[in-house]
């Protein structure tokens, strides 16, 4: 009876460390601090981040601090490090709560400012409300052939000096410098499997040495 309790608990120490070790699909999300603009304001005014949502799939949160908005009619929201971004690509748009927008157009190419030149930048919001033409909060999909967070190396948003949906009184351009947060820690997780491994092999070297 003690044998064979003894050859579950450890058959079990060992298959919860081989889990904790195997391989683990990573989601990365990297968020902009936008504390670089051309309107000389300092301090951040936002933060975009991209995140691994599905295969091939990333969503964009922009979210922005007190007092700055998103511009949506007219607006610009650009990217670096890419490739093969299309306006078929985009889906579940929001902006605070209107849902169902989309971009008209998709420009390659584009010089943002004193940002210089993005590889993409999706313009001209349609499908909010008469009179709604800058949003606090605005998220959408971006999907492609092998698209992934960890691709992104760099992002610029046209933005408003108001918070809410009316902008104003001034337009600008801001941009930020990313950070990677991988998702899980591989690291941690074998230091996990291995504490698990060693653990198994005191148990049963002490079943061992009391049974002799």
């Amino acid at each position: 009876m003690r044998i064979t309790s003894l050859k579950i608990a450890v058959s079990v120490l060992f298959v919860a460390a081989a889990l904790a070790m195997a391989p683990m699909a990573s989601a990365d999300s990297i968020t902009y601090n936008l504390s670089s603009n051309n309107l000389g304001i300092s301090g951040s005014v936002g933060s975009v981040t991209i995140t691994d949502t599905g295969l091939n799939q990333v969503t964009v949160s922009i979210t922005m601090n007190a007092g700055f908005s998103v511009k949506l009619n007219g607006g610009d929201f650009a990217f670096n490090g890419p490739s093969g971004l299309t306006l078929a690509g985009v889906s579940g748009f929001a902006a605070d709560s209107n849902s169902g927008l989309n971009f008209q157009h998709l420009k390659t190419s584009q010089n943002i400012s004193a940002f210089g030149t993005f590889g993409f930048d999706l313009t001209n919001v349609q499908g909010q409300p008469g009179g709604v033409v800058s949003a606090n909060t605005v998220t959408f999909v971006l999907s492609g052939v092998g698209l992934s967070a960890s691709q992104f190396t760099g992002v610029a948003i046209h933005f408003c000096t108001a918070s809410g949906s009316n902008c104003g009184p001034y337009t600008g351009f801001a941009n930020g410098t990313p950070g990677t947060t991988p998702v899980p820690e591989p690291g941690s997780l074998g230091l996990l499997g291995t504490g698990l491994v060693g653990l198994g092999g005191l148990i049963r070297r002490r079943f061992l040495s009391k049974t002799i």
